[in-house]
C-alpha cells in the first residue's frame, strides 16, 4: 500500500432517515422479501461474474467522502451482472455504474432538497431510495453529447452539493433497482449472496489494513480494529471452518499482506474476508443501514438487422 494513501470514508448515519425509509417498504426484511430463499454452504463470490463479463474491470478509488455512492454503485453493477448470468435475463450489460450520480441522488434528490451544503457523506437508506426512485447512470456513456467519468472528485462534489442535473434524470430512470430489503445478520447475507443479490454494507466498524492468514494458509483475512464510518459491498460468502463474508472496498488495491489467490486479481487487494460473527455485530440490531438489492433494469438486448432483406 502506497505510503501516501489516506483512506476516505463518508458514511454519515441517519437513524431517523433510515427508519422512515424502511417503514415505507412493502417488504422491509429478508424474511418478508425472500421467505423461500435458501442456500447451500458453498463458497460464492459475485465478483467472479463481474470480471467474467467485464474482463477489464478494476475497482478504482473514491476521491472524496463518497463511499456510499461507490458501495451502492458497485452493488447495482454486480446486480446487473447477476440478472444476466444467474437469472438469464435478456438484457445488455450496463457497464460501470457512475458513482457520482448515485452519490448525488442520495444526498439531494432522495432527501427532497434543492442543495446540500453539508460537507461530504451520505447514508445507506438515502442511497437505497436513490437507486429505486431515481435510478442510475453509467460512466463514460454518451448522454446528450456529454460523458461523465468514474472517480472524478469535482463531479462527485458538485453533484453531492447540487444533485444530478435534471436533464439526466430521464436517462437514470431507465436503469433503476426494483427492490431493496434490510439485511440484519450473516444468515441474511448468505441468503442474498448465494442467490445472486449483492449487499450494500454501511457500518462504523474499522479494520487493519494488512491481511492475515487462516489455519489453512489462505490470506485475505481482515481483522476488526478501530472505527470506519464507511460503505462497502458484500460480494461473497465462504463457509468451511471459518464462515465469512467477502467485503469489497472502494480504495483500489489498498490492502497489504498475503492475499487469497482464489479471488480474481481485480479484487485480491481491494476486498477482504470478514468473520461471520463480526458481520453480525456490524449489521445486527434495529439500526442496520445495510440492504440487499434485487432487480436491475439493464439495457435492452441488441436487435440484429434483417439480413435477408425481408425475403424470409
Amino acid at each position: 500500500m502506497a505510503s501516501e494513501f489516506k483512506p476516505q470514508f463518508g458514511y454519515d448515519p441517519s437513524p431517523a432517515g433510515t427508519t422512515a425509509f424502511v417503514s415505507s417498504l412493502a417488504r422491509p426484511t429478508m424474511a418478508e422479501a425472500g421467505p423461500h430463499l435458501s442456500y447451500l454452504q458453498r463458497d460464492v463470490f459475485l465478483g467472479d461474474l463481474l470480471v467474467r463479463i467485464d474482463p477489464k474491470y478494476r475497482r478504482g478509488r473514491q476521491p472524496i467522502g463518497s463511499c456510499v455512492g461507490w458501495g451502492w454503485s458497485l452493488s447495482a453493477q454486480v446486480l446487473a451482472v447477476c440478472d444476466i448470468a444467474v437469472r438469464g435475463e435478456r438484457e445488455g450489460y450496463c457497464g460501470r455504474v457512475l458513482e457520482a450520480a448515485t452519490y448525488g441522488f442520495s444526498r439531494v434528490e432522495a432527501r427532497g432538497l434543492d442543495k446540500n451544503w453539508n460537507g461530504d457523506g451520505s447514508y445507506g437508506a438515502a442511497a437505497a431510495k436513490a437507486v429505486t426512485k431515481y435510478g442510475t447512470l453509467i460512466a463514460d456513456r454518451d448522454y446528450d453529447g456529454k460523458t461523465y467519468p468514474s472517480a472524478d472528485a469535482a463531479l462527485e462534489r458538485a453533484w453531492g452539493r447540487d444533485g444530478v442535473p435534471d436533464t439526466l434524470e430521464p436517462h437514470a430512470a431507465q436503469h433503476k433497482v426494483t427492490e431493496v430489503t434490510l439485511v440484519r445478520n450473516f444468515s441474511d447475507v448468505c441468503k442474498a449472496i448465494c442467490n445472486g443479490y449483492p449487499v450494500a454494507l454501511c457500518s462504523t466498524q474499522g479494520f487493519k489494513m494488512e491481511f492475515g492468514k487462516d489455519s489453512e494458509g489462505h490470506g485475505g483475512w481482515l481483522t476488526a480494529s478501530g472505527r470506519w464510518a464507511h460503505c462497502q459491498m458484500i460480494g461473497g460468502v465462504m463457509f468451511g471452518k471459518r464462515p465469512c463474508a467477502v467485503v469489497c472496498n472502494s480504495w483500489a488495491d489498498c490492502y497489504s499482506g498475503p492475499v487469497d489467490e482464489r479471488l480474481p486479481d481485480a479484487f485480491r487487494r481491494s476486498a477482504g474476508k470478514v468473520d461471520a460473527d463480526v458481520i453480525d455485530k456490524m449489521i445486527g440490531g434495529d439500526d442496520s443501514d445495510t440492504f440487499a438489492l434485487a432487480g436491475y433494469a439493464g439495457f435492452a438486448p441488441s436487435q440484429l438487422s434483417d439480413w435477408t432483406g425481408g425475403v424470409l
